[in-house]
């Protein structure tokens, strides 16, 4: 399929907000990258600062829609949809590595735009999470232990690969853009699970290393 202009544009932003940050950005740099006249920014974004904006919204409204699929699928278990759930987010914050570093950078500081995401998407995304930890809690098949404290442990791990590739590459040759780095991550996050959250009697299941595209 044939780039557009603003598909140009987008792609340039990406790479020149994951290098170089927003404010290390110009509007000139992503025009002359994008090798556009430096007018259809605004055209298109009304500015950087929108042109940033909508590719963090795009990003997090993707992100919880792989949540919203995995929530609506049935599963054998709450350990299988979480660790289903968890795979498909890494799948999905790999296919678009640059944005999910900048939107996750993004996100350690405090600013009118990074208040209006927490309380539209991050917020959902607090409340999905706690709903499918409790539940596992209710159905006995998790250990009744601090909810919160859960979901920021499951949520960091899930985070932590596209928010730090160059700690992991640099420190560990660890590349998380790789075939392989998943498959090896979520045998990793299998065994936290099992150890921490899993009732005993509930630490099986090996399905969910089973290759599934996210719809």
């Amino acid at each position: 399929m044939k780039e557009t202009k603003k598909d140009l544009i987008i792609d340039a932003a990406v790479r020149l907000f994951y290098t170089q940050g927003y404010d290390g950005t110009s509007v000139r740099d992503i025009a002359q990258k994008a090798n556009v006249n430096v007018a259809l920014v605004s055209y298109y974004f009304g500015g950087k600062k929108g042109l940033y904006e909508e590719l963090m919204i795009q990003f997090l409204e993707g992100y919880l829609q792989v949540i919203k699929t995995e929530l609506e699928r049935t599963h054998n278990s709450v350990k299988d949809q979480l660790l289903q759930m968890t795979r498909s987010l890494l799948e999905y914050q790999k296919s678009q590595h640059f944005v999910a570093r900048m939107v996750h950078r993004e996100m350690t500081f405090d600013s009118m735009l990074v208040r209006e995401l927490m309380s539209t998407y991050l917020r959902k995304e607090k409340h999905d999470l706690e709903e499918l930890v409790r539940s596992g809690m209710r159905r006995g098949e998790f250990r009744k232990q601090p909810i919160d404290l859960v979901v920021v442990h499951i949520r960091t791990m899930m985070m932590m690969p596209y928010l730090s590739p160059h700690y992991l590459s640099e420190l560990y040759q660890i590349t998380t853009t790789e075939p392989y780095f998943i498959e090896k991550y979520m045998r990793h996050i299998e065994s936290w699970v099992e150890r921490w959250l899993c009732i005993e009697e509930y630490r099986s299941s090996p399905a969910y290393l089973m290759p599934r595209s996210i719809s």
